[in-house]
């Protein structure tokens, strides 16, 4: 009798306990899920959107494409006339690795352009807070992009197909690596560190904390009116209030070489492989912060 008494106490605490870390991994959904307005602390305002799309459960055999477009993303494939070497984005260059979403720079061949790839977002949103947990290339000679950029910039033809493409720096936000120069670098007119801007005049190089071809880590920006605000692994490396857009426009992740000594350097002489674990976008900018309100 006290050995039954005991199987079923010990059953019930089992239970129980089952019980309560399932409750524990699902109270974050559903108090996320209930949140009306995203706010970040300090700032003004808040966001009522967010959208958070997870590449960790990907494999080499997924369709990376047909994944993106579900979620919100396209893959570019367009040329760029480049200095000394022009550059191209094709979405062969897009696949899914393994607990990642892989962007490839092809080895350069020694003729033709350089080869590169770039997704974006198919919706443009007028300020936002966008979070990428990305893990460098170890090869030289790249630049990887998160930025966003104005919609006067590109003339929009086809989703997924193609993006006509025009040099314009004046509704810009830029997060760049240069995988040339993350600690080091030999060339005075590019300092080492990750690169934080607004363009076209304002900008800051800030030394990494950490080495960003090793592991993944996060970089965020929180762009609000008449400031942007840059993250790693959050912590806010940087901050301005200069050259804000103030227009709508879609968010892109690229990478790309042109061989140019004072910027991307390079071309790669081998492979190079930047991995996007996830994007976090909160948007639906407000000025009136109202309902459920979640700090993020």
């Amino acid at each position: 009798m006290g050995g039954a008494g005991f199987a079923v106490s010990h059953q019930s605490i089992l239970k129980m306990l089952k019980t309560s870390i399932t409750l524990s991994l699902l109270v974050p959904t559903v108090v996320w899920a209930q949140c009306q307005t995203y706010v970040v602390p300090g700032t003004q305002g808040g966001f009522t959107q967010r959208s958070f799309t997870n590449f960790s459960s990907g494999t080499p055999s997924q369709n990376a494409l047909e994944f993106l477009d579900a979620h919100g993303f396209y893959a570019s494939a367009y040329p760029i006339d480049a200095t000394p070497i022009s550059r191209e984005f094709t979405q062969d260059n897009v696949n899914f690795g393994t607990g990642a979403l892989n962007l490839k720079v092809n080895a350069y061949s020694g003729s033709g352009p350089v080869i590169g790839a770039e997704i974006g977002t198919l919706e443009q949103f007028l300020y936002g807070s966008v979070r990428t947990v990305q893990r460098s290339s170890s090869v030289p000679g790249v630049v990887e992009g998160n930025f966003f950029y104005s919609e006067a910039s590109y003339n929009f033809q086809a989703p997924m197909i193609d993006y006509a493409f025009t040099e314009s720096n004046t509704q810009e936000i830029d997060f760049e690596i240069l995988t040339s120069t993350i600690f080091t670098s030999t060339q005075a007119c590019v300092p080492p560190g990750i690169w934080a801007s607004n363009q076209p005049s304002t900008r800051a190089t800030i030394l990494f904390p950490f080495d960003p071809r090793t592991a993944f880590h996060e970089y965020r920006i929180d762009w609000f009116p008449g400031v942007t605000i840059f993250y790693l692994d959050g912590t806010q490396v940087a901050r301005f209030t200069t050259d804000v857009p103030n227009v709508s426009g879609p968010w892109l992740w690229n990478v790309w070489s042109s061989g140019d000594v004072c910027w991307s350097a390079g071309p790669p002489t081998a492979d190079s492989i930047t991995q996007i674990r996830s994007i976090d976008i909160y948007k639906g900018y407000t000025q009136t912060v109202s309902g459920t309100v979640c700090q993020i």
